[in-house]
């Protein structure tokens, strides 16, 4: 087929994983904040020890047969009975306190960062947060753009969509990439062309023939 997928199915299956997203932005060098997944309670309580400010969120992403629902990442209560994590994989991370959050939407190699201001006490999931802060387009760092690029070769997508949270030292956090994420909202606040820039990307002559086994690709020569 000379089409061009924008991702590729193997590689979008395997990119909804949370567990191996963070393990590939902290390889690719994009700050990760503390994270544990597990089923056993001591160790969960373990963790909320050491980190008594957390975060609980799902595991993967939706899958696209799935029925559409939002599962809203939430602050753990200080006081929570963590007994029930026994009874599936549960995913606890450190809350960054944020100044802002960033949406990074990235189209081949062309990278569109918007920046939304938030308040001190600000909703932990952006998507669920009350605020007439408008989306505004920012400037990638060196730093950060470079380990972006590579967090899109290793996972082998051409589309994707950065969730990052900004703290008091400017510093971006990564939460997750998601492969097929939503881009309409930033685009209408920023007017950056990120459909353009998609319907671009998808008119190029396609490099070459690839093959993807798992999520793997190699050139056919």
């Amino acid at each position: 087929s000379e089409a061009r997928w924008m991702n590729h199915p193997d590689a979008a299956r395997r990119a909804r994983h949370k567990p191996w997203q963070l393990r590939l932005a902290q390889r690719c060098g994009l700050p990760v904040p503390a994270t544990l997944i597990t089923t056993f309670p001591q160790a969960a309580r373990e963790f909320a020890a050491r980190y008594p400010d957390l975060v609980v969120k799902p595991v993967s992403g939706a899958h696209p047969q799935d029925p559409p629902r939002a599962v809203p990442t939430s602050r753990v209560a200080p006081d929570t009975d963590f007994s029930a994590v026994a009874f599936g994989p549960t995913l606890l991370q450190r809350r960054v306190a944020k100044r802002a959050d960033i949406r990074l939407t990235v189209i081949g190699d062309r990278l569109l960062a918007a920046r939304k201001a938030t308040g001190t006490e600000a909703e932990v999931d952006v998507r669920f947060a009350a605020s007439d802060a408008p989306w505004e387009a920012v400037d990638v760092a060196p730093r950060v753009a470079e380990a972006v690029l590579a967090y899109m070769e290793g996972a082998e997508l051409s589309y994707g969509a950065f969730d990052f949270v900004e703290d008091a030292d400017g510093v971006w956090w990564f939460l997750e990439c998601n492969q097929s994420g939503q881009f309409g909202f930033v685009e209408v606040d920023t007017g950056q062309p990120i459909a353009r820039t998609i319907a671009e990307w998808l008119a190029q002559p396609v490099a070459g023939p690839e093959s993807h086994v798992n999520g793997a690709s190699a050139k056919v020569v």
